[in-house]
């Protein structure tokens, strides 16, 4: 066991948990020496301003998140299935899981745009049933409240999954669900607002139906998180799940990559 039966019941209680310093500063130091693999640039310049095959961009030439990690051959692969982030995931939802998707969340200095306050099942309802999904986030850089720290509603996903809106970004195409702002003051009076702060290694991770949000990185530095998706192996239906860079049907259990295997 990678988790402690508290932190279990926290995450079961709370919808989110923060593990501080899961990985260590070297480790994360091998994992971003490795981004050169990743192809970004490129993968940019196709986009041509746009979102494409996995890449959305800020605009021409920031990325802001770059998806299908775990299927790079790259130092983020194994990190996807790593016991501290996979086997962690595994341990607090307490059934099956399987990687429904893998990306890069770049929050760039001065240009890391919002994430407006919203549930991932809001986005997965239409392929899945059951809210049996979560996201692990792998800290690369110091996060804080300055550079645009993830925030989430702790116990929020109590409640089931509410009503969203698309607000599309005309520049890229993308199309972004959010909870409408005028319903958000009551369910700040609700639920207490909890910051994702911690240094790089720190793993948090969060339930499907928890209502979690961004804002705008307006400072120097960088907010990069690794984050990886899990569904449940009892939740997904080939004949209507597509393999996609953002969704993935799954009848096998993650195969957790070694513990020491980034070094």
């Amino acid at each position: 066991m990678v988790t402690t039966p508290d932190q279990r019941r926290f995450f079961r209680d709370n919808g989110y948990i923060v593990l501080p310093e899961m990985f260590s500063r070297h480790e994360v130091g091998v994992v971003m020496n490795d981004m050169k693999c990743l192809d970004t640039e490129h993968l940019i310049v196709d986009a041509a301003g746009r979102n494409k095959d996995g890449m959305a961009v800020e605009d021409g030439e920031t990325p802001r998140l770059q998806f299908g990690l775990h299927k790079t051959d790259s130092c983020f692969a194994p990190l996807c299935s790593h016991p501290r982030l996979a086997g962690v995931m595994q341990e607090l939802m307490g059934v099956p899981l399987y990687i429904y998707h893998s990306k890069l969340a770049f929050k760039a200095p001065f240009v890391g745009s919002v994430q407006y306050w919203h549930q991932d099942f809001g986005y997965w309802r239409r392929n899945h049933s059951k809210p049996t999904m979560g996201s692990c986030l792998l800290m690369l850089d110091e996060h804080t409240e300055d550079n645009a720290c993830m925030q989430v509603l702790a116990g929020s996903h109590q409640g089931g999954v509410v009503g969203h809106r698309y607000r599309p970004r005309e520049s890229t195409g993308e199309k972004q669900l959010a909870i409408p702002a005028g319903e958000m003051p009551n369910h700040f009076r609700r639920y207490h607002r909890v910051k994702f702060v911690g240094s790089p290694g720190t793993v948090a991770a969060w339930h499907s139906n928890i209502m979690h949000a961004s804002s705008h990185n307006i400072s120097e530095n960088p907010r990069r998180a690794l984050i990886v998706a899990f569904n449940s192996l009892d939740n997904s239906d080939e004949r209507t799940v597509e393999d996609t860079p953002f969704t993935a049907h799954g009848v096998k259990a993650v195969d957790l990559s070694a513990d020491d295997c980034l070094l």
